[in-house]
C-alpha cells in the first residue's frame, strides 16, 4: 500500500505542474481580475478534482474506457470548452484590476470559480489520468476509504499548486509587467488554450 501512495503521489505531483489549461485558466484569471479571482479558479479546479474521484470510485471509469462514444463525447465536451474559453479569452477588452473593490468583485470570483471548476472536469486529459490512476495503479484490494483519502490527496495538490501560481503571478514586481501587456498575455494565453485543445484532439483522432 505504500508503494502504492507513493506512486499516485507522484505521478498527480507531476500532472499537477505540468502546463496545460488548468494552468493558463489561472493565469487568465490572475491577470485579468487579480490574485483572488486566481484563487478562486485554483479552488473551482480543486473541486472539479471530486467529480473524477467519484465516477472512479462507483465504477464508471470502467464503463468510460469500455464505451468509445461515451468517452469521445467526453472528449468533445472538454474540447470545445477549451476552445471557446480561448476564443473569448483572445476577444477579451478586459483590464487590469485597478482597485481591491474590483479584486474581491463576487462576479468576477464566481466565474472565476465556474470556469475553472469546468475547465478541469470537461478536460480528456485530466479524464485519462484519473482513468490510469483508478484503473491501474489502484488495485481490488485497496480500501475504499484509501481510495477517497487519494482523491484528496490530489485536490489538495492541484489547490495549493495554483494557488501558489496565483500568488506568484500576482507578485507586485510581476503583476507590473502583466498589467503593462494584459492585452497581448490576454491573446497569448487565448491562442494557448485553443492550440491545447487542437492538440488533445489530434492526439485523439490519431489512435
Amino acid at each position: 500500500m505504500t508503494q502504492e501512495l507513493y506512486t499516485v503521489v507522484t505521478i498527480a505531483a507531476l500532472a499537477v505542474i505540468s502546463p496545460g489549461a488548468d494552468f493558463a485558466i489561472i493565469t487568465k484569471n490572475t491577470v485579468s481580475y487579480g490574485r483572488n479571482a486566481g484563487y478562486s479558479a485554483a479552488l473551482g479546479i480543486a473541486l472539479s478534482t471530486w467529480i473524477h474521484t467519484f465516477y472512479c470510485l462507483v465504477g464508471v471509469a470502467l464503463i468510460i474506457k469500455q464505451s468509445p462514444m461515451l468517452f469521445n463525447t467526453v472528449k468533445l465536451l472538454g474540447v470545445g470548452y477549451l476552445i471557446y474559453i480561448g476564443i473569448t479569452t483572445m476577444l477579451s477588452k478586459f483590464n487590469a484590476p485597478a482597485n481591491s473593490s474590483q479584486l474581491s468583485s463576487k462576479n468576477y470570483l464566481v466565474k472565476s470559480l465556474r470556469q475553472g471548476f469546468l475547465s478541469n472536469a470537461t478536460n480528456p486529459k485530466t479524464t485519462l489520468f484519473y482513468l490510469s490512476i483508478f484503473t491501474m495503479v489502484v488495485n481490488k484490494n485497496t480500501t475504499l476509504l484509501m481510495q477517497v483519502f487519494y482523491g484528496l490527496i490530489i485536490c489538495l495538490l492541484h489547490l495549493i499548486w495554483f494557488c501558489l501560481i496565483s500568488y506568484l503571478i500576482s507578485h507586485p514586481k510581476i503583476k507590473h509587467i502583466f498589467d503593462r501587456n494584459i492585452g497581448k498575455i490576454n491573446k497569448f494565453v487565448g491562442a494557448v488554450l485553443i492550440l491545447l485543445a487542437v492538440k488533445i484532439l489530434l492526439t485523439f483522432m490519431n489512435r
